[in-house]
């Protein structure tokens, strides 16, 4: 799967997604663990197969959770188009702006991703988030929400936004 594959509709960077990390590494525990608080928070009833993930623009499996995203839906329209663009008349619209400010941590860098990913272009913006959600000691890729590395318990890097909460919720 390329890179590019791994950057959202909304300039999320999937590759950091804990869902689709633990699809990646196979960890079933942290998958049923993400489930449960999926469930709990949003009164919803996912299966571990709608967990299953592959990025969002990747185009075979995305996860329950993204797989109805207005944001997704609206760049899906505009030919061309594979992330949302400083050029869209709307840029921030109300859908970017609604979920950047939706009070997760990770959901607060999109309009600046999208900003920078169309001023370096898609393909050297996800080789630098895959390099910014690398391990800062045994360089394996840690997911939005991890504390330190699973791999070799390194703190997580300073190059990433600081945790205000942990996740899933409890």
């Amino acid at each position: 799967m390329s890179k590019e594959n791994l950057v959202a509709a909304c300039g999320l960077y999937c590759g950091a997604c804990e869902i689709y990390r633990a699809c990646r590494d196979g960890n079933t525990v942290k998958l049923e663990e993400i489930r449960s608080g999926l469930n709990t928070r949003g009164g919803t009833s996912f299966t571990m197969a709608d967990m299953q993930c592959d990025g969002c623009v990747a185009q075979r499996e995305l996860n329950a959770w993204c797989r109805n995203c207005n944001i997704r839906s609206c760049v899906k329209h505009k030919p061309g188009e594979a992330v949302c663009s400083p050029e869209c008349a709307d840029f921030p619209c109300t859908l970017l702006t609604k979920f950047s400010n939706d009070g997760m941590t990770h959901h607060k860098e999109i309009i600046d991703n999208c900003r920078r990913l169309h001023k370096v272009g898609l393909k050297k913006h996800a080789e630098q988030e895959e390099k910014r959600w690398l391990c800062p000691g045994c360089k394996q890729p840690v997911s939005w929400y991890d504390k330190a590395c699973a791999k070799c318990g390194a703190p997580r890097s300073t190059k990433i936004f600081k945790l205000e909460y942990d996740w899933p919720p409890k």
